[in-house]
Formats: C-alpha cells, structure tokens, sequence
C-alpha cells in the first residue's frame, strides 16, 4: 500500500480491512520522519477548535469544497491529487478540514448513523425544494401537529433514500415556507451572511490606515517646505531660507551693518560648528524696525527667519583651533553604540580607538565600508603591552547572526556585521545559524550550528589561531598556498596547512559519552572529524613531527588518543546546509529581527519563548539551552503545543549533557527546582540506557514509562525508545490514555519479542 494523506486517514481511523497492508503502512510511517511529523500534526490540527475552515464558495483546487469532496471520495482526476495534498501539507486549515470530513465518512462506513428526526426531515425538505434556506427548524416540526409528529420516523439512517410518493410529506402551512422549483440549489442564508459587505473591512481598514499615516506625519513636523515628506518630494528647507531672505529685502535700507553681519550665518552643520562668528550688538535702528515691514513679510519669517531654520551657534562653543577633535578611524567602525557592554571592553583594550575613534556623537562612521577593516600596526600600543589586538572581523552575513560574550555584564550580546574581533573573544553560535568570520591574513570560517569557539592570538608568523570547544567550521583561504591556522579543537592542537590556495576543510568537535553513563562522574570523549572538501591540507598535531596529509574526500576522525583516516563518499550534510528543516528556518528568519545588539541575549531570548508561534518558542529555547540555560528547554517538554519539536529538544538538551560535568549538574537542578518528584527519573531518562542496562529491565521500564501520568517522562521515554530501535508504532504521548492503549500493545509486543535492542551500537563514529 502507497504511503499517501488518504491511506494515512484511512489507517488512523481504523479502516483498513487487510491487517497486512495496515501493519505495511504503519512500518512506512515508521521509516519516514516526514510521515511520523505529518501524523502528529493532523492529531494536532484536528484537534484545534478555533482553527476555521476554508470558505464554501471558495475557487482553485485547495478552496472548492467540492475538491475535498472528490478526494476522498476518489473521483479527484489523478492530475490534481498532488496538488491538493501539497495544500493540505502546508496549511493546518485544509489538514484539519480532510481530515475531519473523512472522520465523518468512517464514521458512517462502520455503521448506519441515527440523527435527529427534525433535522433529517428538515434535509428533505430542502432536497424536495420545499423549505427555503432561512426557514427555522423549530417551527417546522412545531406546525406538522400533533398527529403527523407521531407519523415521523423515530430515526434516519443517513443515505436512506427519500419515502415514496404515496406517503408525501406534509406541508406546514406556513407563511415564512416559500415553494422553489425541484433542483434549485441555493446557498443557505446562514452562509450568506459571510459574504455581504466584504467592502466595509476593507473600507474600515484602508481609513483607519489613512488617519494613523497622517498623525505620523503630522509628528514628524508641520506640513511645509521642512517636512521630511516634502524632502522627498525634492523640495529643499532651504527655499524657507531664500523666502525669508526675499521677505526681508524691503526692510534692508532700516538694518545697520552689524545686522547684517549677523544675519550671515554659516550654510552647513559643520560650518556653523566651526566657523568663529562674531556675535554684534544689534543697535538701535536694528531694533526700531518699522511697523509697517513687520506685517509686511510672512508670519513663518517674523522675528527672525534665519534662525528658525538654522539654529544659533552656543556661545560657549570654542573655536575650532582650541577644541579638541577625536582622531577619525581609517577603518571601518566596530559596532554600533549599542552593541552592549563587550563594546566597553573591546574599546579600553585598543588604546588606539579611545577618544572616540569608532564613533562620533554617536554615529557610525561610513567611509570605507566597502573594503576590509585594517588591522592595527606592528607597533601599536596593543601589541606592544602584549594586550589584546584585532584578529579579524564579522562579515556582512545577517540573517545569520554572532553573538559575543562581555566579561563586565557576563552576559552575551550580538555583534553587528563588520565589528572587529579582538584575540581571546567568547563566541557563540545559536542553532539554525550560519554566520561567517574573516580572520587575517584571509582566513574565511563560516560556522554551522551550536557552536562555541574563541578566538586565539596571532603566532609569532602573524598566523591566526582559534579555540573551537564545540561545534562545526567551515574553514577556506582565500590567499596563496602555504596558508596556515592553528587551532585548539576541545584539547586536540595543532596546525592546518593549505597546499593549494582555494583550499577548505570542515571541522566537527563533538563530545560522546556512552549512553547509561552518569555524565557528572564521567567526562564525554571528544571527537573531532577534519573533512576536506577542496585541495590539499596537512594537520600537524602539537608536538608532532610528521603531519597527517589529508587529500580531497578524506576523513581525519580523532577520538580521544586513537585516530582514523577515512574515506568519505560524499561530503557531510552540515556542510551543504540541508541538515536544517524547512521549519527551523522559517523560525530563524522570524526570530533574528529580534536579537538586537544593544539588549542582552538571554533576556530576548526569554522574551521569544512566550512568543505565538511554536518553532519560534522552540528555537528560543534551545537558544538558551546553549547559553546553559534550562528551564525553558525543560518547561516544552510538558506543554503539548510543542509535540512537533520534541525530538530535537530532546537532541538539544543530550548534546548539553556530555558538555561537561558542571553543564550536567546544572541540568540535574533544574529539573529539580521545576518537576518536583519526576526530577530524579526525567534526569536518569536523559542519559539513555546501554545495551546491557536494556537486557537487565531497563527496556522494561521504558514501555511501562509509556503510560505514566507525566506527558514529560512518556516523551522522554518514548524519544529512548525511538532511538534505539528507530520506531515509533504510532504512539503519541500527548494522547490520552484510551488512544494510547493500542500503540503501547505494540510496544509490548515489542518488548515479548526481544526487539527493544539497538540496531546498531551506540559508537563515536556515528554522524
């Protein structure tokens, strides 16, 4: 049987006559992630009640009613099948509706359905054309009387055929019944209701958008030759200026000479800051100005045109020859003002850059924002004192955004593209995200995913280093052959060298510890995977003194002490970028515009947990989960909404797990300060069970797990459960316990059968 949306109705209703074709479609489903998900969200959708529906008088295969009507129905030609389950795939309204109409249809197919006498007789008169569309049920049964009320059946099975004409139904004499010929289907009154006056919201709205566009623009100012909206038009303020020039002219003769000095002001921001002006006392022909010249020019110009438009030089501004100007940057800026507290410190450890060298008044210097940013000199203060010095810089990479960490708020902030980076910067990358560095000399990274790494001084040769804790790089020159980077990959150093200059390699630092192991009293390995991708390298480990020369489809794979060099078919998914879910990427497109550089990261992130959309609040949770921490990570688990993000949460919070024994022991008390009595099985559940733990009770347990009262310990032991044996037999935890009863006698059936058991060992290798 075919893995399609009708056959996955049919068997979620229960009506699959040969049981082995349903036990066939259930293993498909269980070898699909896709299908597993499609399952799990048309329980969801179906069980949404203020979902909507599409309209009924809708048009194109996925609005026409009569569309969902064929498809089930199986008259829908071939050629529009795709299309109408590409619809219901992409759209919970259309899900919901195929999938409630077809749970009426099996309803119907189990067996005759019984429905209200009024209401049946009601559907025939209607079919007849006897009963118009407004007509109201009540008084219909009410005016047949009491005798052929007894006449009515007591139950019509639906698709009965109508009563012969020998036993005609009777017509209630009423004045509100209106005659329609045979055939002469119309819409409802009670469905045309939707469909008058669609121009009133639009009308509504298109004013109310006019009245608030004009208190905005009315905000920014009046409606002259100042505004900003007729600046865009091309009229300049200056024509204010000319005009109260021309409407003073004829009060030339009354002004002395110190007038108009004074009325000679500079024509640029610059100028007026600059230029010494002389300030005169205005005499006493200045001030005996005619009556008659007042009221003769404009009102905008009276007093003193010039200075409303320009305004007076502060007095006690100095000249320019005594003060001061901060020094201007030849490279382009570091972040903005608001990029936080690490700005402070990036700031105080350039001594160059003090005085205000980055900013001025607050406002980005935007000469050469085209070329890379110059590093500092040999001889700076910086690297003289042994301090920390520039290393690189963000690229133009957003929507993929970095994030750093400021040592005087302890907190991390996002860095804007094109911010300098300074040697020993805490980086962090959020899932989803790809954002991309340039360290000199011409050293292009782009990470991929969590990722935690640190930048690393140049070596004496000026070659850049950089830490990488965890995570995965995308490493390319982009210079000559001959290039090298040192890196520190989670305790393994050494040196890369590119032989050829359009070199690249990918870099994965994982850790792994054994599945049943209690990560606080054991350490996870670190497992570190080089891939080249394009060229030649050499990894010269620290201390070593024959280097490892890795060719284009190799793979380095080093796991504590021991190391492997492989073949690989093709390159990793990571490095292509499909290792990310459609759905995941909409979600950081949506949660980026969010993260700003001038607020803490946590407390945005924070702040998107409560948000109205399901992967964004799952996105941000596995954000903080990177910044350890929990308790929104932990808090999904029990909120059924999130049943489609299960899985990689689950995922997210095992990676944390074998960070280290501090990261697992502050998961360890949140789970305690936020699940009370199932802080101690949800924690010992995380670690997962090895294969001798499952032969000695624990596969046991987990089926038991199945049916606890918590829906966090049923996700958690079903997630063990589908990763050991990579089924799912369609149990749901979010269900309640009379829909779950038959997916867990699968699992014990399972379990009789000795098929709870890894299909292949948990091992290091594994991608």
């Amino acid at each position: 049987m075919r893995l399609t949306l009708r056959n996955m109705l049919a068997l979620l209703n229960d009506i699959i006559e040969d049981p082995a074709e349903a036990e066939d479609l259930r293993r498909k489903i269980d070898e699909s992630e896709f299908a597993t998900g499609l399952v799990q969200r048309i329980h969801h959708a179906a069980s949404r009640q203020r979902l909507g529906a599409p309209n009924v008088d809708g048009r194109g295969v996925g609005l026409d009613p009569n569309s969902v009507a064929e498809y089930l129905d199986n008259t829908l030609p071939p050629e529009r099948i795709p299309d109408l389950e590409r619809i219901c795939v992409e759209s919970d309204v259309h899900l919901a509706e195929v999938t409630a109409c077809y749970q009426i249809l099996a309803e119907y197919i189990r067996g005759p359905i019984t429905v209200d006498p009024a209401l049946a007789d009601r559907i025939r008169r209607i079919a007849l054309g006897e009963v118009s569309g407004h007509t109201d049920v009540a008084k219909t049964s009410s005016a047949a009387g009491p005798d052929e009320a007894v006449a009515a059946p007591a139950a019509a099975p639906i698709g009965m055929a109508p009563p012969p004409a020998a036993a005609p139904l009777p017509t209630p004499p009423q004045p509100t019944t209106v005659g329609r010929a045979p055939g002469a289907h119309a819409v409802p009154e009670y469905l045309r209701i939707g469909q008058r006056g669609r121009w009133r919201p639009l009308a509504v709205t298109l004013l109310a958008a006019f009245l608030l566009s004009a208190v905005a623009l009315r905000a920014m100012g009046p409606f002259d030759r100042q505004h900003p909206l007729m600046r865009l038009f091309g009229m300049s303020p200056e024509a204010n200026v000319a005009s109260g020039r021309a409407a003073t002219s004829s009060a030339a003769d009354a002004r002395t000479p110190a007038a108009d000095a004074e009325a000679t002001v500079p024509q640029t921001a610059n100028e007026a800051a600059d230029a010494v002006v002389p300030t005169a006392e205005p005499t006493e022909a200045a001030r005996a100005e005619s009556p008659d010249a007042a009221t003769t020019r404009p009102a905008d110009t009276q007093a003193s045109s010039v200075e409303e438009v320009l305004p007076p030089v502060a007095p006690e501004t100095p000249p320019a020859a005594e003060r001061p100007r901060p020094p201007m940057p030849a490279e382009p800026p570091t972040e903005s003002r608001g990029a936080g507290p690490d700005r402070a410190a990036a700031s105080a450890a350039r001594p160059e850059d003090a005085g205000g060298g980055a900013e001025l008044d607050g406002r980005s210097d935007s000469r050469d924002m085209d070329g890379p940013p110059q590093m500092p000199q040999v001889d700076s203060p910086a690297a003289v004192a042994g301090e920390a010095v520039d290393v690189g810089y963000v690229k133009l990479s957003e929507p993929n955004f970095l994030v750093r960490y400021a040592r005087e708020s302890a907190d991390w902030f996002r860095l804007p593209a094109r911010t300098r980076l300074m040697s020993d910067d805490r980086l962090l990358v959020f899932p989803t995200y790809r954002p991309e560095i340039i360290m000199t000399p011409g050293v292009q990274i782009v990470f991929t995913g969590s990722s935690s790494v640190q930048t690393m001084r140049p070596s004496p040769q000026d070659e850049p280093g950089l830490t990488i804790h965890y995570g995965r790089a995308l490493i390319a020159m982009a210079g000559a052959a001959g290039a090298r980077i040192h890196l520190d990959l989670s305790g393994h150093k050494g040196t890369i060298t590119f032989h050829e200059a359009a070199s690249e390699i990918g870099v994965e630092v994982s850790h792994f510890l054994p599945p049943g192991v209690d990560p606080e009293r054991v350490p996870a390995w670190p497992v570190i995977r080089l891939s080249t991708t394009i060229g030649r390298i050499d990894w010269l480990p620290t201390g070593a003194t024959a280097a490892v020369a890795l060719e284009q489809g190799q793979v380095h794979v080093m796991v504590g002490d021991q190391t492997e060099t492989l073949a690989a078919t093709q390159p990793p998914a990571w490095m292509q970028g499909t290792e990310v879910r459609d759905v995941d990427r909409l979600a950081s497109d949506t949660l980026e515009p969010f993260i700003t550089p001038d607020r803490p990261v946590s407390l945005i992130l924070r702040e998107r947990t409560e948000d109205r959309k399901s992967e964004v609040r799952s996105l941000a949770a596995r954000g903080l989960a990177c910044l350890d921490t929990f308790e929104s990570l932990i808090k999904e688990f029990g909120d059924d909404r999130q049943r489609a993000y299960w899985s990689a949460q689950f995922s997210a919070l095992r990676e944390s797990l074998v960070r280290g024994p501090e990261t697992a022991a502050q998961i360890r008390k949140t789970f305690e300060a936020y699940c009370g009595g199932d802080a101690a099985e949800l924690y010992r559940l995380s670690w997962g069970y090895s294969p001798e733990q499952l032969a000695e009770g624990a596969a046991q347990h987990l089926v038991d797990l199945l049916d606890h009262d918590s829906l966090r310990v049923r996700v958690f032991a079903f997630e063990n459960l589908q990763r050991i044996t990579k089924k799912t037999l369609l149990y749901l935890p979010a269900t309640n316990a009379a829909t779950r009863k038959s997916s867990i006698q699968r699992w014990k059936e399972q379990l009789r059968n000795g098929a709870i058991v890894y299909e292949t060992p948990p091992s290091p290798l594994e991608n």
